[in-house]
């Protein structure tokens, strides 16, 4: 039988364990989560785990950990991060000493003096990137960001999966995501030069110690996967999951049933959280790059810019030495961005512009060493954008059947009028936009109105020149009236627009495009339109800003019918949790609203 003695220490043992079982710490390093049905780790290998019962049962699987410890201590080695907490947690706690050569190999490479979130912005090119991307960069001692090391949360994605399938089985689970490790420098090529994406780095305040257990729990999962969903367990979820070890505060947004990129660097942000932020720094994308300097030539300068590349390679070194140095240095530097973001964006340069390229080097190396400085670009970071959930309740007059309310709810993500600092600029994306609406005519409340997924790209070039444009698009998909003059007409649909924008000037957007729909309410009744659509949109000051969209639609089934349609839309006050707009709109009857946003 067991002594006094034991039994005593076993109960002391018991009550330990118990009570760390259920630290945040110790569930986070574990990756437990409550569930619906039961509670389990995230984590799908089961080499993970120490105990059998480990994946389910947080005290089963801390009892293992300290028995492997002590009687098997070369188990210390594949649990590094375990190691310092319980050493923190348990100062008394005396572990057998063991050599780690590869853990230390790892740590002397990994040497990090800072940790940084870094936001990469969105791109519509590619559905796993619309809502941006977030990874970690840790900083070493060296002054050479390029060589900085990241790690990045996301799907093993096969490479003949399409882009349906990868919508498909991203919102089913059909993935496994990690964590995996990479230079600085392969990041920013993908997403500076290659994807043309600008991306906002938040350095962290953290004690070393905190650094170092980042560290050692991203040595002890660098094997494991969870299962990955696009819009909860994804970049975002695990990353902010990872951080709340060492930020003891909650970095996922309250009140959502989804993740978003965005939401992590807004959490990271809020009174309370804002203190673990030392600062936050700018890359600018190849593009941004160019649009930057470009826009601070004067008319003289961009002259000549669009001189240099309509004529030919042959005349670029006399064009260049005909202009006084300061101009020259500043078109050298511009048509170099010029000419790599061309490179990039049609995949290589034609002989022509290699050559000029060439040329604008020569040029370079005859004149004077010194660099011309260039402004710095003053964009608004991630953090100062309105908030992405949506609930908006609106008053109507409607001509057809008079007054009316409207409850509107948007899971995510921006319209055209937002605040949308740090995103695709003239662009809309939003998911899951449903309304209701209640009439004093029927004194009854219905669906009127869904969208499953609103994209619009109107690609504004910020430059005019040749090669820096692309077609303004968008697609849409949902459930809507098929006019304004009836309650009880609401159909599917799948429309959308191709077409071109321009600058009319700063903060002041256009476009002509010719505008397609799909109706349909069952198999036997549906019609299609096309026409010509017209639209604007002015940001007049960073409260005011207002779109108009006109345009006429043919049915292209029977084309004696058409009718003209329009929406003009306004936003005031500069909130990120709050707007207000007025909404006028006309398809075969006109409709006035007044709309109350709220953001969160």
């Amino acid at each position: 039988m067991a002594s006094d003695r034991e039994l005593l220490e076993k109960a002391i043992h018991e009550s330990i364990t118990r009570e760390l079982a259920v630290s945040k710490k110790w569930l986070g390093l574990i990756h437990f989560e409550d569930g619906v049905v039961s509670s389990r780790s995230s984590i799908n290998n089961s080499d993970f785990f120490l105990s059998p019962l480990g994946y389910k049962s947080p005290q089963a699987e801390l009892k293992a950990t300290l028995d492997k410890f002590i009687h098997s201590p070369i188990t210390q080695c594949r649990f590094p991060a375990r190691v310092l907490w319980l050493k923190s947690v348990m100062p008394n706690l005396i572990l057998p000493q063991v050599h780690c050569a590869e853990y230390d190999s790892y740590m002397k490479a990994f040497r990090t003096e800072s940790v940084s979130v870094l936001y990469a912005s969105g791109y519509l090119g590619n559905p796993a990137s619309m809502y941006g991307h977030v990874l970690l960069k840790f900083n070493g001692s060296e002054n050479n960001d390029l060589l900085d090391n990241t790690f990045s949360y996301g799907a093993i994605v096969s490479e003949s999966d399409n882009k349906l399938t990868y919508i498909y089985k991203g919102i089913m689970g059909g993935y496994q995501g990690h964590f995996a490790n990479q230079k600085y420098h392969h990041q920013s090529l993908t997403y500076n030069e290659s994807e043309l994406r600008d991306l906002w780095e938040y350095r962290l305040n953290l004690t070393q110690d905190e650094i170092d257990l980042l560290l050692a729990h991203l040595w002890e999962i660098e094997n494991s996967s969870m299962t990955y969903y696009f819009f909860k367990q994804n970049c975002s979820y695990q990353l902010a999951k990872l951080l709340e070890i060492v930020v003891d505060r909650p970095l996922l947004a309250p009140n959502k049933l989804w993740v978003m990129p965005y939401d992590l660097i807004m959490m990271l942000n809020q009174p309370g959280v804002a203190d673990y932020i030392d600062d936050f720094i700018y890359h600018g994308s190849r593009q941004e790059n160019l649009y930057n300097r470009y826009k601070q030539l004067n008319d003289k300068e961009k002259d000549w810019v669009q001189r240099i590349i309509n004529q030919s390679s042959e005349n670029t070194r006399s064009l260049l030495l005909s202009i006084d140095e300061v101009s020259a240095k500043r078109i050298i530097d511009t048509l170099y961005d010029y000419y790599s973001f061309l490179d990039i964006k049609n995949e290589g340069l034609s002989k022509e512009q290699a050559n000029k390229r060439k040329q604008l080097l020569l040029v370079r190396f005859e004149l004077p060493p010194e660099k011309i400085e260039w402004e710095v670009s003053k964009k608004k970071p991630p953090h100062a954008a309105q908030n992405t959930a949506k609930l908006q309740v609106s008053q109507l007059y409607n001509e057809s059947f008079g007054q009316g309310n409207i409850l509107r709810f948007r899971a995510n993500y921006y319209d055209m009028l937002n605040l949308n600092a740090a995103r695709i600029p003239y662009s809309e994306l939003s998911t899951l936009d449903i309304s209701f609406l209640y009439t004093m005519e029927t004194d009854a409340l219905r669906l009127r109105e869904f969208s499953l997924f609103n994209v619009v790209n109107l690609n504004v070039s910020q430059t005019g020149l040749p090669g820096d444009e692309s077609n303004a698009w968008a697609l849409k998909a949902g459930y809507k009236p098929t006019s304004l003059d009836c309650i009880k007409c609401s159909d599917i649909y799948l429309s959308g627009f191709y077409g071109k924008s321009w600058l009319i000037r700063d903060n002041f957007v256009g476009y002509s495009a010719l505008a397609g729909e799909f109706q349909f309410s069952d198999f036997t009744n549906s019609n299609l339109l096309g026409g010509p659509e017209f639209g604007l949109v002015l940001d007049i000051t960073p409260s005011w800003a207002t779109s108009l969209i006109f345009g006429r639609s043919y049915n292209l089934i029977s084309l004696a019918e058409s009718k003209n349609y329009l929406s003009w839309e306004q936003r005031f006050l500069e909130s990120r949790d709050f707007d207000f707009r007025t909404t006028v709109r006309y398809d075969e009857v006109f409709e006035y609203a007044i709309n109350v946003s709220m953001y969160w």
